[in-house]
């Protein structure tokens, strides 16, 4: 992953150096950290709140940003501490003044930005949400993305989890995952919201969910 990340700043012009197992740029000095636990879950909580963000610069260039939105500050502090022990970087916390409850980490960083994009994460606005291919063959680290997809996007009803989404092809795919791990879901059925569709499946509750629900 150290070299993928190299060679993508590098052909955006981003001035960089490796250190060992560091990504040293003008700005930053970011830990690349193997795929684990803590990244699969930072992953599934993108796929659910969570927003990358290419903005260009006035003076040139380009911003590059992860903005995860919670209703809760606190657990926004936990996955702040999961982004500085892994990347060796922490973001800020800051209200959304139109909202009453509503909080945003924002993590400015290129080497973060393209470590999950290089992940399969889109950039911009979600259109097509997918499952990492890193995690397909990997049943702890689906479990984990699973549980922060979950954690932002799902709830419990007593043993059964339900997860709610735009995408039914998305849906769909993670159902055929679940099967392969024994979670017992059901296909993905509609309801709609503010006359939009949203599809939504339950499934048995085995995750390792890291926020109350």
């Amino acid at each position: 992953m150290i070299n993928k990340i190299s060679k993508t700043l590098a052909s955006r012009n981003i001035w960089h150096k490796i250190k060992n197992d560091f990504i040293v740029t003008k700005k930053s000095t970011v830990k690349i950290p193997k795929l684990n636990k803590d990244l699969a879950y930072l992953s599934g909580v993108i796929v659910g709140d969570g927003t990358i963000l290419k903005i260009r610069r006035k003076k040139g260039g380009f911003h590059y940003k992860i903005k995860i939105t919670s209703d809760s500050k606190n657990y926004l502090n936990t996955l702040n501490k999961i982004f500085e022990d892994n990347f060796n970087i922490n973001g800020y916390i800051e209200k959304d003044k139109r909202k009453v409850h509503t909080y945003y980490l924002t993590l400015q960083n290129a080497t973060i930005f393209w470590f999950f994009v290089l992940l399969g994460h889109e950039i911009g606005k979600k259109k097509g949400p997918i499952i990492p291919s890193y995690f397909l063959n990997n049943k702890i680290l689906l479990i984990h993305f699973l549980a922060g997809l979950v954690d932002t996007d799902g709830h419990i009803s007593y043993n059964r989890i339900q997860l709610k989404q735009k995408s039914r092809i998305f849906l769909s795919n993670i159902c055929l995952q679940l099967k392969k791990i024994n979670m017992n879901p059901n296909y993905p059925k509609v309801n709609y919201t503010n006359q939009k569709p949203f599809y939504y499946i339950r499934f048995d509750n085995k995750l390792s969910l890291r926020t109350p629900q």
